[in-house]
């Protein structure tokens, strides 16, 4: 990884004006990979512009420059650009418009399933998550980490555990967590508006999720919610903590959570067993991950061809 970091530098060095882009519905270890490299970056008297195709939750509105994260992106413009937790080539969706973009990255990330598509691949899947690698990189060059840097690399690394919960949860996590309490890490501010924050909008949502759940003869948690079950609680995308409650229920070889969202069908996955791994199954669908934990998106006429042979729903 050493002459990764150094090219990485080289890189960086060289550039001047730099284009930073995360992954589609994006989560603290997006934003807040985009966020502590912006701050570097500026720091660098870089020009640094961010992006995501979809806006940023409120809740990571706590973070330094996230009302700076654009949702448009003109490529030629910039010097260099960095693709961040990107577990696949398609993940950001701007490749759609712009496919020049991933040949002439550079991709750093810490999923598995991550397809190497930068002309520099900083690829750790072993890392809890992407904020760890950029840690590291900071630490291997001497890089003073501010407290708002450390607050946004925090944000990565509490979101990517599951607040320390997740089984990814090593003892690293936990050194380079305490590093950046040393640095000034906000982590009061972020739990609160991460983890102990809901409107009702989102409770109503997620029992819909709980009321919907089953077991299935193949021994796995299952919940469906259409689009008209959250009509009146909110949005869609406000279920996605819910999984990890799915998850809990002892016993069963992994947790599913799909949801219609318009024409496609969106899956999030969850497993406590080590002999189950997740990133194989959401690949059937063109999804990725972690083995522990994964997701996709597929078009609903496509799932509905797929499904009846691989998860019999």
């Amino acid at each position: 990884m050493k002459s990764l970091y150094e090219q990485f530098w080289n890189k960086v060095k060289e550039a001047q004006k730099i284009l930073l882009i995360c992954h589609k519905k994006p989560d603290g270890d997006a934003l807040g990979s985009m966020c502590a490299l912006k701050i570097w970056l500026n720091s660098m008297e870089k020009e640094v512009k961010m992006a995501s195709i979809d806006k940023p939750s409120k809740k990571y509105s706590f973070l330094p420059y996230i009302n700076d994260v654009e949702n448009k992106i003109s490529p030629d413009e910039h010097d260099l650009i960095i693709i961040l937790d990107c577990g696949a080539h398609y993940m950001t969706d701007f490749h759609v418009e712009y496919p020049q973009i991933l040949p002439n990255s550079i991709n750093i990330d810490h999923h598995a399933s991550n397809d190497n598509f930068g002309s520099l691949n900083i690829i750790e899947s072993d890392a809890a998550s992407t904020t760890i690698i950029l840690y590291k990189i900071f630490d291997y060059f001497g890089i003073c980490i501010d407290p708002d840097m450390a607050t946004c690399l925090m944000t990565g690394l509490y979101n990517d555990t599951g607040s320390f919960m997740h089984s990814n949860t090593s003892g690293e996590v936990f050194t380079v967590a305490s590093e950046l309490l040393r640095s000034g890490a906000k982590l009061p501010k972020m739990i609160k508006s991460l983890f102990k924050t809901n409107s009702v909008e989102t409770l109503r949502s997620w029992g819909k999720v709980f009321l919907n759940s089953r077991v299935t003869d193949e021994n796995y948690l299952v919940s469906v919610v259409k689009e008209e079950d959250v009509k009146d609680g909110g949005d869609i995308d406000q279920l996605s903590g819910a999984i990890d409650y799915l998850n809990m229920v002892p016993n069963v070889n992994f947790s599913l959570l799909l949801k219609e969202d318009r024409e496609r069908i969106k899956g999030s996955l969850r497993t406590r067993k080590d002999n189950v791994n997740l990133a194989e199954i959401a690949k059937k669908y063109g999804g990725g991950g972690h083995p522990k934990a994964a997701g996709f998106s597929i078009p609903k006429i496509e799932f509905q061809k797929l499904s009846s042979r691989s998860l019999n729903l």
